[in-house]
């Protein structure tokens, strides 16, 4: 029996994203990993799925105080099998100028981690400034494993992505959904650019959520539009939520067609908009109902700001 039927680039991002958060000895090893010299002080952050509405999205972004004293970004891009998208590696370093520019950090690096057969082959096109192969992971967390269970289990789940790799297994794509989503983003770039519509990636026929991460939303909130079931929602989580206050704080500023609902260890607040049907419209003829689910986005956010 296998230990697991597959694993997405987004499970080995949040193994990354965890022990970037817990741990200064994987911190240490990173900064020293990507930098070639011992680097870390203290930690500032990390943090997963950062997009910038010019230069798009990067998969991790871990945020360190050096020894020098310098605030220093790592920004790290994770592939599986996926090729990479044009000129990815391009506008990670724009990115990190970019971060430069708006005092986020005062120097930064770029980084791929991938299988290391990934990083020999003809899809690996993309230039960054270091590159930590999925092995080198493996080793981390095999070497500790003695320690805690937990380092087993990330030891075999990174040996999966490996061997997952190695057969050459990619997830179902689906070029309707992909060319949907893809021409979503581009219209929601050019119609609602403070929205920050997520970079458009290859996608399965079953990804259906387009994310937004506009730069004023607070902590613990996220906006989404879930496209085949004709919402969208604002989410609102954190460790002390609790409903029945959250619902009285909303009570007077929701309108009409506005629900406050539990959604898991979160809570929503949600528009009904237009059902889309990406699998057999194309996004010319759904344009009218995209524009209108953006829009009721933008209330989401003027909600929050209130």
């Amino acid at each position: 029996m296998r230990f697991i039927a597959s694993v997405a680039e987004r499970d080995i991002d949040l193994v990354v994203l965890e022990e970037l958060s817990v741990s200064d000895e994987f911190r240490e090893w990173v900064a020293a990993r990507v930098s070639g010299e011992p680097m870390f002080h203290e930690d500032i952050g990390a943090w997963h799925s950062v997009v910038d509405s010019e230069h798009g999205e990067s998969d991790i972004v871990f945020i360190y105080t050096s020894l020098q004293g310098q605030r220093i970004a790592v920004l790290i891009e994770n592939k599986i099998d996926a090729p990479p998208q044009p000129d990815q590696g391009k506008r990670y370093g724009l990115r990190g100028l970019k971060g430069i520019q708006s005092g986020y950090w005062e120097a930064f690096k770029t980084c791929v981690i991938a299988p290391q057969r990934y990083l020999h082959s003809a899809k690996h096109t993309e230039s960054y400034d270091s590159e930590v192969s999925y092995e080198e992971l493996l080793a981390y967390f095999t070497s500790r494993r003695f320690r805690d269970p937990r380092y087993q289990y990330k030891a075999k789940l990174v040996q999966e992505a490996i061997e997952q790799n190695r057969r050459g297994y990619q997830s179902a794509y689906s070029e309707a959904m992909t060319k949907f989503v893809e021409s979503y983003c581009q219209y929601a770039n050019v119609n609602f650019p403070g929205l920050c519509v997520q970079q458009s990636k290859p996608r399965p026929a079953g990804s259906t959520w387009v994310m937004f991460m506009p730069p004023k939303l607070r902590q613990g909130m996220s906006l989404c539009h879930q496209v085949t079931s004709g919402s969208v929602k604002l989410f609102i989580s954190g460790s002390n939520l609790d409903f029945e206050t959250i619902k009285q704080s909303y009570a007077d500023r929701l309108d009409s067609d506005m629900s406050l609902l539990p959604a898991g260890k979160s809570i929503a607040i949600a528009i009904d908009v237009p059902k889309l049907s990406p699998l057999t419209v194309d996004f010319n003829s759904a344009q009218a109902a995209a524009h209108s689910a953006l829009e009721a986005l933008t209330r989401l956010i003027a909600l929050v700001k209130e």
